[in-house]
């Protein structure tokens, strides 16, 4: 027979005997701190169902991190509970002793405290998971500092004063900026264009000859 077979079915067997003992221990419990013989079964019910949306969230592993933190601290909760009201039932019944003030009040708290914390595990559950915080690349980077550099707080050039007049030169205002350092976003900024279209421009910037006889040609032009 297959072992990992075997395994379940003693895991079936295990679960079930363990599931009906403690049924039966807190249902006792229920009724010994004043719960109706109608209405005690509904304790156990209320731990286990409590306890299995809880392990089911906390090992599911598909929900974001805040709702399985509370998964895990509810579904440990309970069993706790569980184990500490089986053996405090066991051992009321076995001394015939009457339980308590302060425990019939924490076996009634039970019920309203774990609808309350199942409800408030759904309502992480639901929520949307928080993006990813936007990477930040060398680039980035480059164009922050550059941007410190050149602009003030306004998003003025802090050399406007000292800057030269404008001659009359061939060249556009996307050349004047590439020329400048800037990046693809403060380009896109500056000639109302996406970023895609910055990266384009920027790249065919890079690709444009810088040999010798361009500049020697631009040379001879500056000579005349």
């Amino acid at each position: 027979m297959n072992p990992r077979l075997v395994l379940y079915v003693l895991l079936l067997v295990v679960a079930a005997a363990a599931a009906v003992l403690s049924f039966a221990a807190l249902r006792d419990l229920a009724l010994l701190c004043g719960f109706s013989r109608n209405l005690g079964w509904l304790l156990p019910v209320v731990v286990d169902a409590g306890a299995a949306a809880g392990s089911r969230v906390w090992l599911g592993g598909r929900e974001a991190g805040p709702a399985r933190r509370f998964a895990r601290a509810l579904a440990l909760g309970l069993l706790t509970l569980s184990v500490a009201a089986n053996a405090l039932g066991h051992g009321l019944a076995a001394y015939r002793l009457a339980p308590p003030w302060w425990v019939v009040v924490v076996v009634s708290a039970i019920p309203p405290a774990v609808l309350g914390a199942v409800v408030h595990l759904a309502v992480l559950v639901g929520r949307p998971e928080p993006a990813p915080a936007p990477s930040v690349t060398a680039e980035d980077e480059d164009e922050a500092r550059l941007d410190a550099e050149m602009f003030d707080e306004d998003g003025l050039s802090r050399f406007w004063a000292d800057a030269p007049p404008a001659g009359p030169s061939g060249r556009d205002r996307a050349a004047l900026l590439i020329e400048a350092g800037v990046g693809r976003r403060r380009l896109a900024r500056e000639l109302g264009m996406s970023e895609y279209e910055a990266r384009q421009l920027l790249e065919q910037s890079r690709q444009q000859p810088t040999g010798p006889e361009e500049e020697g040609g631009s040379h001879d032009r500056h000579v005349r």
